[in-house]
């Protein structure tokens, strides 16, 4: 029967979902929300970074003073403000569980992380992969207490 509204899925009688069906969670787009603002963030604050340093400073870069200033310390504001993007996009009443909350928030640095592991391991020395491993964590702890703050002024 073609143009009929009864399938298994919904209950004719009443129009609602049937016991134990649920169409989609009420929790995923807004997690694909936050990590996409996180995404859009890394990405532009990476492409300035990288424009910056590129060619103008490389000459600077032998010097670990430098490299900390111009590298490490861009990467730990990047990654700040790609984590608060997120925590600040992720609303009420999904940043109610702290789970989710965590997920949303440190879900692109943390993939972010992984991934430029992954793609350097053979290249990677004990202090790139160390500063990596320190700007994610450093960024990703000031976003949250940042997004508290900002959460205690509402």
């Amino acid at each position: 029967m073609y143009g009929t509204r009864s399938n298994h899925a919904w209950s004719s009688a009443h129009r609602t979902p049937l016991r134990g069906f649920q169409a989609r969670p009420n929790w995923f787009f807004p997690l694909v929300r936050s990590w996409a603002a996180g995404f859009v963030v890394l990405t532009l604050l990476n492409f300035a970074v990288g424009y910056a340093v590129q060619g103008v400073f490389d000459s600077r870069l032998y010097s670990f003073g430098w490299r900390v200033a111009l590298v490490y310390l861009p990467n730990v504001l990047t990654m700040t403000a790609c984590a608060l993007a997120a925590a600040r996009v992720h609303r009420e009443p999904h940043r109610d569980s702290l789970p989710r909350h965590l997920t949303a928030v440190l879900g692109v640095p943390a993939f972010t992380l992984v991934l430029s592991l992954i793609n350097g391991w053979g290249d990677l020395g004990a202090e790139v992969g160390s500063m990596m491993v320190a700007a994610v964590l450093l960024g990703a702890t000031l976003a949250l207490v940042l997004d508290r703050l900002l959460e205690s002024r509402r």
